[in-house]
């Protein structure tokens, strides 16, 4: 008697208190709170579970794997963290190859729920806009739409409203503290303080496009074209010396000194000035990087154990005989 109570207790208990698995419809923020900090950008095609919905927001869960090699220390409540200057790719499968399912930004807190060989998988809870959410084939919090009649087409949808022109002057100034993103609902660049000034561009349902001027340091910039590739570490380029060759990463390496290659050096010219590194990252692996002629003076002022920032091509990932990799320096960025 107890066992069928309790069956009957499981199948009096309303659906929307279980997990209800949905897709993501649109490249979107998975922030801490509606209208929060943002912890990760969540890919099309992305599976999650649902929870509690709150005006135009919805509460959803994603899991994915991670390799150990972006993984950090506690956070908050959560046991583990992700830690990558870069952010961390959150992949369907365990494996380099697997589908991407999110970038992770760093420093967020994660409840680990499995550990395979070099990978973890990981779970986290935030808010996604309801309209990027997908349940059942219904966008969630969205009601099924009533069929069309047939004999009648359907009325293309209304304009949006005109903005007068006279509240949208080209030059304006922030009113308050705001986050700046790379499109309506897309993903956080940063933040302008109040009274920034800013010139408007063409709006859309509530967002304005604006163009900000101001100066950065020449050294913390990069060319478009040269790609950085996320959470890619030196243990992966001597495990696959060719998958990564020619390609670009940007790296977080502790200098240690300036060299001069000598014949035993395979994989660099002789008498060619490199770089010797360590990392990326928390890493111990020894790194080559190859100097040009425009990096040289400025590897020679670094200091011994000092960390920065670069930006190398991979020349092999393994070179002959240590099996240390090899890079060209393109940028040093100092922290």
């Amino acid at each position: 008697m107890r066992s069928l109570r309790l069956a009957i207790l499981t199948l009096c208990v309303p659906a929307s208190l279980a997990a209800q698995a949905a897709t993501i419809t649109g490249v979107t923020d998975l922030r801490l709170a509606p209208d929060d900090r943002t912890l990760a950008s969540l890919k099309v095609g992305a599976s999650v579970q649902i929870g509690a919905q709150r005006a135009g927001w919805t509460q959803v869960t994603v899991e994915g794997w991670l390799h150990v090699s972006v993984l950090g220390p506690k956070r908050d409540s959560f046991p583990i963290s992700v830690k990558s200057p870069n952010g961390a790719l959150m992949r369907a499968t365990p494996d380099r190859s697997g589908a991407v399912v999110a970038l992770l930004e760093d420093g967020m807190g994660l409840q680990q729920v499995q550990r395979s060989d070099q990978w973890a998988r990981v779970r986290r809870t935030g808010w996604v806009q309801s309209k990027f959410v997908k349940a059942g084939g219904v966008a969630a919090a969205t009601p099924p739409a009533p069929p069309a009649a047939p004999a009648v087409a359907p009325r293309p949808p209304a304009p949006p409203p005109a903005v007068p022109p006279e509240s949208l002057p080209g030059d304006v100034a922030v009113a308050r503290r705001t986050a700046i993103l790379t499109a309506p609902s897309g993903r956080t660049l940063g933040t302008l303080d109040s009274a920034t000034r800013l010139v408007t561009g063409p709006t859309e349902r509530g967002w304005v496009k604006v163009t900000l001027e101001g100066w950065v340091r020449q050294a913390d910039v990069m060319p478009l074209d040269s790609a950085p590739i996320s959470a890619v570490s030196a243990a992966d380029l001597r495990a696959d010396p060719d998958k990564y060759k020619g390609q670009t990463v940007r790296w977080v390496v502790q200098v240690m000194s300036v060299e001069t290659a000598d014949p035993l050096r395979k994989g660099l010219a002789a008498d060619e000035p490199y770089l010797l590194a360590r990392g990326p990252g928390s890493e111990t692996s020894l790194l080559y990087l190859a100097l040009p002629p425009s990096l040289l003076d400025l590897a020679k002022s670094l200091k011994p154990l000092s960390s920065i920032v670069i930006l190398a091509r991979v020349r092999t990932g393994r070179s002959e005989p240590s099996g240390v990799p090899i890079l060209d320096l393109q940028r040093i960025i100092q922290r």
